[in-house]
């Protein structure tokens, strides 16, 4: 025990030597959060379909104009404005505004619009209770103008095609059997009441979050980015400490530890401690920006709700996974370059594979099967299901023994190439 003390006072004393080198441990991972949170926010945003800015010229103020302004402003979807620069604009505005980007999407209604939808209704249906038939004869189209811009997203693209056209059907519909109410009640002794009345919607969409314990959590940039990039900081302590490990060989250093009364087993146990707190403290200051400057920044704020300690444990069963995989890089690159090279691709490869850069459910079907093997992916999910799905350390403790035994396959593999090293000198 008094051998591990003082191994374990010697690599703080080695960690603490280089202080920047210490500050940018803490600072780098720090900075990265806080920048891929900021640009990501409006990416998040948009793929939730939010903040989307849109201008409106309702020139029909009538049914099918006032309908859609109506649905547009209150969709909470679009940032809808019906004038530039303090007037209603012409066409041509909104043609310079949307190229210059400084609007997504204009939506240019002709006037008129629903009054030819009625005359259109009402000579139908004078045809059909004339004997004419359904054909109305040649009539013109009713063109309503969507200017996108060229960046805009396809989904967003068909969500206004879609309400517009529903819209003018529900309204085109109404005239219909308005009319149809007229032309029965003028050939019937009996009238009848509107026939709209009979078309109430009675099918309608019904959207639930599901999580654990019936409670509700939207993901935000936050909750992504907060366990995504401190998992990465946490596996890329990998090349400072293998470069740590090298060094100390080269020096002659681990050879005149082995003379003292420690084992080699007593030395990684040392720096396993040392750099596990390393790992740790890195979770708390990031964990600490999330929930307390991001606010302050007008970035979405990282909620715990009291999750803490599920949190914790899923970050000590991280940081030995990463403090472990460093363990092994350091054991078995003979010099620096080969553990800065191998060591850094190799986080980059985990850290794609674990869906730190791309999400898993949108990689092609071949990555996602591989991305069960990243230690990177079995800790982001266990953030997440706290997170998100506001499950328990129960419930997530599966992953938690996974990297224990990634952790585990590590350090015996620095073992054994220790040993071969050994037997090689």
């Amino acid at each position: 025990m008094k051998s591990i003390r003082t191994l374990l006072y010697k690599d703080f004393l080695i960690l603490i030597r280089d202080k920047w080198g210490l500050g940018l441990l803490f600072a780098m991972p720090m900075a990265l959060v806080l920048i891929m949170t900021a640009m990501q926010d409006t990416t998040f945003r948009s793929l939730y379909e939010t903040g989307i800015n849109l201008v409106l010229l309702n020139n029909d103020l009538d049914s099918l104009g006032n309908a859609v302004e109506k649905e547009i402003s209150g969709s909470g979807i679009f940032n809808c404005n019906t004038s530039i620069n303090g007037h209603r604009p012409i066409e041509s505005e909104i043609r310079e505004a949307v190229a210059a980007g400084r609007y997504q999407i204009g939506i240019i209604i002709p006037a008129n619009t629903t009054s030819r939808i009625r005359e259109r209704v009402k000579t139908s249906m004078e045809n059909i209770f004339s004997g004419s038939g359904v054909n109305p004869g040649k009539t013109d189209s009713i063109y309503i103008t969507l200017l996108l811009d060229p960046a805009i997203r396809s989904s967003l693209r068909t969500y206004i095609q879609s309400k517009i056209s529903e819209y003018a059907s529900k309204i085109e519909t109404r005239f219909f059997l308005n009319e149809l109410t007229l032309e029965i009640n003028r050939q019937m002794i009996v009238s009848v009441a509107n026939l709209n009345l009979l078309q109430p919607q009675t099918v309608t969409c019904r959207e639930e979050l599901v999580a654990f314990g019936n409670r509700i959590a939207i993901p935000n940039t936050a909750q992504h980015n907060v366990p995504s990039w401190t998992l990465f900081a946490m596996f890329f302590i990998v090349i400072p400490f293998a470069g740590a490990m090298i060094k100390e060989r080269e020096d002659g250093n681990l050879e005149r530890l082995l003379a003292m009364p420690a084992s080699y087993g007593s030395i990684m146990i040392s720096r396993v401690l040392v750099y596990l707190v390393v790992c740790f403290l890195q979770f708390v200051l990031i964990m600490a920006m999330g929930v307390y400057l991001f606010p302050l920044l007008k970035l979405p704020s990282l909620v715990i709700a009291g999750r803490m300690p599920d949190l914790a444990a899923m970050a000590v069963f991280a940081s030995l996974a990463a403090v472990s995989y460093g363990i092994a890089i350091g054991t078995m690159a003979h010099t620096h370059q080969q553990a800065a090279i191998f060591g850094s691709v190799s986080v980059m490869i985990l850290a794609a594979l674990g869906g730190i850069w791309v999400p898993v459910f949108i990689m092609p079907p071949f990555l996602k099967s591989l991305s069960v093997i990243s230690p990177m992916n079995w800790a982001l999910n266990g953030f997440y299901d706290i997170l998100v799905r506001n499950a328990s350390l129960s419930g997530v403790i599966h992953y938690g023994v996974r990297l224990v035994l990634f952790s585990l396959a590590a350090i015996l593999a620095a073992l054994y190439f220790n040993r071969i090293r050994k037997g090689l000198t």
